[in-house]
């Protein structure tokens, strides 16, 4: 079976956009010096962002940013190959917002994560809208209520409130065999614990 690249969680946060259809912004016309590079505290981007609308109406609940969160000394705690930070958004306007990255030593198949944010009142609410999802017992990170949950036998998310956004966090494999769902599941918790201190209430 062909595995996306973008995970099932973050195509849920991805279903609709700020206005009217997401479509990506012809390079000819705009120039990234105009479009914004870094994040509310003014921390750059580690990459070139190309869509004006990366930052709108639904994902503007948290000034949280995932991928200027997940800086390099985060990415060597968790095992993150920082070089490989990429944008979570596949076109302008996007519901996510975030990043995405392989662990180190990982190729074409194996290891990687995402962190994305879409605006959502709360884990009940976003438990309601992804039913297909199969949730575990929450569990508790730094006085934070986290919720747990899977989809499939590859890839497994956690859920973090921040204002009126929800902060999703996954690990996936994408090789075969699969490893134990547990073992997928504790990515996504750790790499939920190097960052929640940094993720607002």
């Amino acid at each position: 079976m062909k595995r996306c690249s973008i995970p099932a969680v973050a195509l849920a946060l991805s279903a609709c956009t700020a206005s009217g259809p997401a479509t990506e912004q012809p390079s000819m016309t705009l120039h990234s010096s105009a479009i914004r590079q870094t994040d509310e505290a003014g921390n750059a981007l580690p990459f070139e962002n190309t869509y004006p609308k990366r930052w709108n109406a639904s994902n503007d609940g948290t000034p949280y940013e995932p991928c200027t969160a997940v800086d390099r000394e985060v990415a060597a705690e968790i095992g993150l190959d920082f070089s490989t930070s990429k944008d979570a958004a596949s076109v302008s306007g996007q519901t996510l917002r975030g990043c995405r990255w392989q662990y180190i030593d990982e190729d074409v198949s194996g290891w990687r994560a995402n962190q994305v944010i879409g605006d959502f009142e709360s884990l009940e609410s976003y438990k309601a809208m992804n039913e297909v999802f199969t949730w575990l017992p929450e569990i508790q990170i730094d006085g934070r209520r986290v919720g747990v949950a899977h989809q499939n036998d590859f890839s497994c998310f956690t859920y973090v409130q921040s204002g009126g956004s929800g902060v999703v966090t996954e690990a996936l494999y994408t090789g075969n065999p699969n490893p134990p769902l547990t073992e997928i599941c504790q990515r996504a918790i750790d790499l939920t614990k190097a960052t929640i201190d940094k993720i607002p209430e």
